[in-house]
């Protein structure tokens, strides 16, 4: 039985819960890139593959706690291989600080894997918190 593009979008949000990295790469294209829409963030703007992005997820869910941030999905709209989802992130950093945020992420499905994502956030927040967490003063 064939999946929709809103159906491979949840399974990707859900295998990043999950931090199930295995998952995670079955659902992504060869050509995969994931590019954080900002131009204050370091890194941000260019496009990660999904190797680069495994990585750079490890080292920023190591600062939150046993049960990682999750991201719940509030809305997903589609056309055709595109998919916009809403979404809010909350978790705890392993300081007991909390995050939350508010995310509107753009996919481009390719068959039952995604091939883009551009992720657009609260960058000021992402910025503060993480700035605070890892200088030692969480808030």
């Amino acid at each position: 039985m064939a999946i929709g593009p809103k159906d491979v979008v949840r399974a990707f949000v859900d295998a990043l819960n999950r931090q199930d990295w295995d998952r995670l790469g079955e659902l992504i294209t060869p050509d995969f890139t994931y590019t954080i829409q900002s131009y204050d963030l370091p890194g941000a703007g260019d496009p990660m593959d999904g190797e680069t992005l495994v990585k750079v997820l490890a080292q920023m869910l190591a600062l939150f706690d046993s049960t990682g941030p999750r991201i719940e999905i509030t809305r997903l709209v589609g056309e055709a291989h595109w998919v916009v989802a809403e979404a809010v992130g909350s978790g705890f950093f392993r300081d007991g600080s909390r995050y939350d945020n508010r995310y509107a992420n753009v996919y481009e499905v390719s068959g039952d894997r995604v091939r883009t994502v551009r992720e657009y956030m609260d960058t000021q927040h992402t910025a503060q918190s993480f700035a605070a967490v890892t200088s030692g003063r969480g808030d």
